[in-house]
């Protein structure tokens, strides 16, 4: 879906900053603009290749118009929303922290030795867990501690509303978002 077959990359409107964060999270390219008007975001995805994940159907409509590829989702939820996206995109709803990106600048992550980041985290932290991730961007230390039972969870009630969602998705209304995203 992304550029040469690799993994789909995205890029979400003002309305889905937790969702970019949560996509990055589980390894996708996803660009976040807070301010951008709607014919800014349609031209860096389609110069980028990434598709669009908005709320907003005057952006919709306009990406559309554009041939951008993109996702108009409705869930409240973040598991809404991430069930919509994959069953839109095919995204896999796993984390694995040596695919994941900086959910706060996307940059990639590096899994360092424990060392190397010892100044770094708190020495409870540090005794703890023997396992840590920089951003090579912007250099967040991340390691799988107790926000990581969360994460989880959140991403395997995403997985059981896939197949609900999908089935919505085939409805008339919604089956030109899903086009887009599958070309």
């Amino acid at each position: 879906m992304g550029s040469g077959g690799d993994r789909p990359r995205f890029i979400v409107d003002s309305m889905l900053g937790d969702l970019a964060r949560w996509l990055r999270i589980l390894g996708y390219d996803t660009l976040y603009y807070r301010n951008a008007p709607d014919p800014r975001i349609v031209k860096v995805a389609l110069e980028q290749g990434r598709i669009i994940v908005t709320r907003d159907r005057g952006l919709a409509i306009l990406a559309r118009k554009r041939g951008a590829r993109y996702v108009l989702v409705r869930g409240e939820r973040i598991e809404e929303v991430l069930a919509e996206v994959a069953a839109a995109t095919g995204i896999a709803l796993y984390a694995d922290p040596s695919r994941s990106r900086c959910p706060l600048c996307n940059g990639p992550l590096r899994h360092v030795n424990r060392h190397e980041v010892k100044d770094r985290v708190p020495p409870e932290v540090y005794a703890r867990y023997e396992d840590f991730w920089v951003c090579t961007r912007c250099g967040q230390v991340y390691w799988r501690g107790s926000h990581w039972r969360m994460i989880e969870e959140t991403l395997a009630k995403a997985r059981q509303l896939v197949d609900r969602v999908a089935e919505r998705m085939k409805s008339p209304r919604l089956r030109l978002a899903v086009e887009k995203s599958e070309r």
